[in-house]
């Protein structure tokens, strides 16, 4: 089945509504297509109830996805990171429809933005979520060898590639099946979904069954304990 490759930019948030018991909103954000491989953008430690992450995702998804009547969707959870103690409240979800965005009749490579209203637990619209969304023709061989492995991935998850991977290939089936699935073993593609991250050090990301994850300098600079929905075990830390 014909595929195509969707960035998603989670640009920022504007006017979130803090949790009870927290005087300052540290946001994140967590994005997928398939529950089963989610994807999240850094901890936003200065803009509080206006957080700016501008993390971008790739995903692969089927034609029908990006279809105008479609009714397949993006979904986004906003989170405030709580500590170590209390669990990460949720702030409030999206949906984006992609279909309403006509990715297919522009441009490729032509990004689309909107600004989509954010519900909270409640029930009620409060803030709003700004995102772009691109329909991509080629993207980088290390980004199709990760894409061969995993439907999802944030090019923070990519940061490190060798050199030699930078060339950009058009993004077809078949250069996707061509793929050799070896490619799991590099260093540079391990971190997803539970794995051990990359081997040199840089951008080193460690997980325990705890929860605890001890973020190099590219996110942050000492141990904090993200506390996972006990619904996401394939969550994925960009």
């Amino acid at each position: 089945m014909d595929s195509h490759v969707l960035e998603i930019n989670l640009i920022s948030a504007q006017g979130l509504k803090p949790p009870f018991g927290l005087r300052r909103v540290q946001a994140y954000a967590v994005a997928w297509v398939d529950p089963a491989f989610k994807v999240r953008t850094r901890v936003d430690r200065t803009g509080g109830e206006n957080p700016t992450w501008n993390d971008k995702f790739i995903f692969r998804v089927p034609a029908g996805f990006l279809a105008d009547d479609s009714t397949s969707a993006v979904s986004i959870e906003i989170y405030a990171a709580a500590g170590w103690i209390l669990p990460d409240p949720l702030l409030g979800t999206v949906r984006l429809l992609v279909g309403n965005l006509r990715l297919l009749s522009r441009r490729r490579a032509c990004p689309a933005f909107d600004a989509v209203g954010i519900r909270r637990p409640s029930g009620r619209f409060h803030g709003i979520l700004n995102v772009g969304a691109t329909l991509l023709h080629c993207v980088s061989l290390v980004a199709t060898e990760a894409l061969a492995a995993c439907p999802a991935v944030g090019y923070r998850d990519l940061m490190g590639k060798e050199a030699s991977k930078i060339r950009r290939f058009p993004v077809t089936p078949a250069a996707a099946r061509g793929v050799d699935t070896t490619a799991g073993e590099d260093p540079a593609l391990q971190g997803w979904n539970g794995g051990q991250g990359s081997s040199d050090g840089g951008d080193e990301e460690e997980r325990s069954d705890g929860g605890v994850v001890l973020c190099g300098p590219c996110c942050l600079g000492f141990p904090r304990r993200i506390h996972l929905n006990p619904s996401d075990p394939n969550l994925k830390l960009s």
